[in-house]
């Protein structure tokens, strides 16, 4: 195993066990790192989030877990954080699947089981040290990229983000040269996230446009209606002093104003079809001014192309609850499929029963 130095390397552990926290502390501490801050709880740690974020962030999830993810998604998601791409390993005592799901939509690195040894703990960082996921940007989530494979008509790219942990492990940071990394690919997310947020509205209204096509609207369309303005806000915010921005934000107003005038009609009846059509147009529009430089076309075809896949995901879940829903077979009832078929049936009347 290399013998990386962590001699510059700084972390920060919050565990609202003070004596496991102690001894996270003091496993990396035996490592050489230079500075281990110990935390009691997410809100006494919430200061990270906006001063020099440490290289390496231990999190428990025994707590207050939904403040864990809540402070994992900042860290990731919000613009002003100084290092958004700072390794973070999750800690638990009671691992399972639906845990180790939120750790990875919420943009954590890694799981990991207490009590642990230092060899454990070792392990992991040596893990992200080589072998960290690349990161990709959608409209809701920046972190490790763990697709099996990319969704279909899903075009997102994956980012070398920089891993401060790496580049001071391996003796290759200086002060300068990172901040030019970080500035870097923050900005390349700031890009992404306008352009993910775009495409997500005309998804949305995409997918919303035939349920909202019904005299009574169905609420899953009215729901996706909703969820709009979420991804405008975001966008919005994140309209710096990079450019001209005032053809984007008058586009999305635009449509933030139309969706929640469309939401509202839906509620109580049908939506008018001018309505409807403005609402699309304006969202593909909303595209064409975040990223001018790509073909309306091709935009369009990506939202189509993750509308039908959404569609037929639906579909499957819907077939699979229905399935699951059916009366099992009686065992006296089992048994008839296996015997021979009534005089005169031909064998139809048996090969239609349900196997046992």
């Amino acid at each position: 195993m290399p013998d990386y130095d962590f001699s510059q390397v700084d972390a920060a552990v919050i565990d609202s066990q003070l004596n496991t926290g102690r001894v996270f502390r003091d496993v990396l501490i035996r490592l050489g790192f230079r500075r281990v801050e110990l935390f009691d709880s997410v809100k006494a740690a919430a200061g990270l989030l906006t001063a020099a974020m440490p290289d390496l962030v231990l999190v428990d999830a025994d707590g207050e877990d939904s403040e864990t993810f809540r402070f994992i998604r900042s860290l990731r998601n919000e613009p002003a954080v100084p290092n958004p791409f700072a390794c973070l390993i999750v800690t638990t005592w009671a691992p399972t699947p639906a845990l180790l799901t939120r750790v990875t939509n919420a943009g954590g690195d890694d799981l990991l089981m207490k009590p642990v040894s230092p060899k454990q703990v070792r392990d992991r960082i040596v893990s992200l040290i080589e072998a960290r996921k690349g990161f990709v940007v959608t409209a809701d989530y920046t972190g490790p990229d763990r697709r099996k494979s990319p969704r279909e008509g899903a075009q997102v790219p994956v980012l070398d983000a920089p891993n401060t942990l790496r580049l001071k492990a391996v003796g290759q940071w200086t002060q300068s040269g990172t901040r030019m990394l970080l500035n870097e690919a923050i900005a390349t997310v700031t890009t992404q996230k306008r352009l993910r947020a775009s495409i997500q509205v005309a998804f949305l209204v995409e997918f919303a446009l035939q349920g909202l096509a019904r005299p009574a609207p169905d609420r899953m369309a009215i729901d996706h209606v909703g969820r709009i303005g979420g991804f405008l806000d975001d966008l919005l915010r994140r309209l710096g002093e990079d450019g001209d921005h005032a053809p984007v934000e008058a586009v999305a107003r635009a449509v933030k104003t139309l969706a929640d005038k469309v939401r509202a009609a839906a509620e109580t009846g049908p939506v008018p079809v001018d309505d409807r059509e403005q609402l699309q147009a304006l969202s593909r529009a909303l595209m064409q001014a975040v990223d001018p430089d790509r073909p309306l076309e091709s935009m369009t075809r990506e939202v189509s192309a993750a509308v039908t896949g959404y569609r037929n995901r639906l579909e499957q879940i819907a077939q699979a609850k229905a399935a699951a829903a059916l009366p099992a077979v009686p065992a006296e009832d089992a048994s008839i499929s296996s015997a021979a078929p009534p005089p005169g049936a031909g064998g139809q009347a048996a090969s239609a029963l349900p196997a046992g």
